[in-house]
């Protein structure tokens, strides 16, 4: 379950975490504060991660 101001997104084929965060308007360094012990270099189709919703979210 994520927290609080953030939502949750499951990772598809091919997703790096520098594409879940452009695609979102949101840092790579964003995702991982809100996600700690994740391994940026080893992503998992179906995982589920969360993302900070940001300022910038609906742009």
């Amino acid at each position: 379950m994520c927290p609080m101001g953030t939502f949750a997104h499951t990772v598809r084929y091919r997703e790096t975490l520098w594409v879940i965060a452009r695609k979102y308007n949101t840092t790579v360094n964003a995702i991982l504060a809100v996600n700690p012990g994740i391994d940026p270099y080893n992503l998992r189709i179906g995982q589920i991660i969360c993302i900070p919703m940001t300022n910038n979210f609906f742009r």
